[in-house]
């Protein structure tokens, strides 16, 4: 597994201890916490953005004053793997109003992309095994 920097792995290790402390544990909690241990700004919001305790995300943490374009980015990445969230608010959400902001041209157009890979992985392991690059090499030289 990649890490973005230290402070990501470390706070990637804490908030998965305290996890396996209520057993809960999955694929949707761990690519969550991963995604969300990127940036410094969600590091420090973790608790305003899910509820370890209850299991769930607040999606109006999205349009919080210290969210930057960035941040909101790994936020919304972060919220697509832990429920395929497409909204912004929670008023959007009551009356479906789907978001553009989730779109892969918007999510990806940051520096945090290639992370972005590793989360999907955590989440989705069943869909994301490696590719022989053999196959493809070789159909390069033909």
């Amino acid at each position: 597994m990649n890490f973005v920097n230290d402070e990501h792995e470390l706070f990637f290790v804490n908030i998965l201890r305290k996890l396996q402390e209520q057993k809960k544990v999955d694929v949707y909690s761990v690519s969550l916490v991963y995604t969300l241990g990127m940036c410094e700004e969600t590091r420090k919001n973790f608790n305003n953005i899910f509820n370890v305790q209850n299991g769930e995300i607040n999606i109006d943490s999205i349009g919080a004053p210290w969210q930057t374009d960035t941040s909101a980015k790994v936020t919304r990445m972060a919220f697509s793997l832990w429920n395929n969230c497409m909204y912004d608010n929670e008023q959007d959400a009551e009356i479906k109003k789907l978001s553009k902001n989730y779109n892969v041209g918007e999510i990806f157009s940051c520096s945090y992309a290639p992370y972005f890979y590793e989360g999907i992985k955590i989440r989705y392991p069943e869909y994301t095994k490696e590719i022989p690059n053999n196959s493809l090499e070789n159909e390069i030289e033909k």
